[in-house]
């Protein structure tokens, strides 16, 4: 079986969602407090987009995490995001990004990217030690159904990442790494049940045997990531398709 998942350069200056799966989670502060707006509802009449609102819940999100208030950003997600991510997930995320980054300072600007099926906004933000971009996409009822935190890893971790995730049923994990417009269309549920697929006719998922990166593309300077896996039947190959802002674009788990 293949099973495949693509989408094409889009062009956007946006980045993924990172986690780092070795550093253990640190309890970490942000010592510089954001203005947090109140609490606002999106609303969507036709094709027109209030950037403004989307803008805010963005800030509110980002306010939330840097207050260590994880339970109550779960509540600004989509009811199926809030499911697949937990409090203590967030917080891992958090304290690992911030082990790099250093606290949050202040938001410097918003940018609002309507698409077809869904409104992205990328938030720049100043940390401690640079100045990196959050990605709040929404979908067309205003609901958040993806955070893209800043990349702190290479390509090569993040493939091993999402197996690793995927195996353990972190599936909303595994799902942060994708484009935030390929995510729009590829909920956790849908990743849980491709894994099963996969596990029926493999069996139990064993261990990564390797993992190569290919040369990059000169025309896209797209990346191909393969990952030997080791299942209880056999090897599979999996192969991860990035762009040049390291953000998953595409997913080939073949045979």
């Amino acid at each position: 079986m293949n099973w495949s998942l693509t989408l094409k350069q889009t062009g956007l200056p946006l980045l993924v969602l990172t986690l780092v799966s070795t550093i253990s989670a640190l309890p970490a502060k942000a010592q510089t407090k954001l203005n947090p707006p109140p609490p606002v509802q999106v609303v969507q009449s036709g094709d027109k987009v209030d950037q403004e609102a989307l803008k805010k819940k963005s800030a509110q999100v980002i306010e939330l995490l840097t207050q260590e208030k994880y339970e109550d950003a779960r509540r600004l997600l989509s009811r199926d995001l809030a499911i697949e991510l937990t409090a203590d997930q967030m917080a891992e995320i958090w304290a690992n990004l911030i082990e790099v980054t250093g606290p949050v300072k202040k938001i410097v600007g918003y940018r609002v990217i309507p698409t077809i099926n869904a409104n992205i906004v990328v938030v720049e933000t100043q940390f401690n030690s640079k100045t990196d971009e959050f990605i709040i996409t929404f979908n067309q009822q205003g609901d958040i159904v993806g955070v893209n935190f800043p990349n702190v890893a290479s390509v090569d971790e993040i493939a091993q990442i999402v197996v690793n995730a995927v195996a353990a049923n972190d599936f909303a994990r595994a799902r942060g790494y994708l484009h935030p417009t390929l995510k729009t269309e590829i909920l956790p549920t849908r990743l849980q049940t491709s894994w099963q697929k996969i596990q029926q006719e493999s069996g139990l998922f064993e261990r990564i045997d390797n993992i190569d990166v290919l040369s990059s593309s000169s025309v896209d300077q797209s990346n191909i990531v393969v990952v030997e896996a080791k299942f209880q039947k056999g090897i599979r190959t999996f192969f991860f398709i990035f762009d040049n802002n390291s953000r998953i674009t595409g997913i080939d788990l073949a045979q």
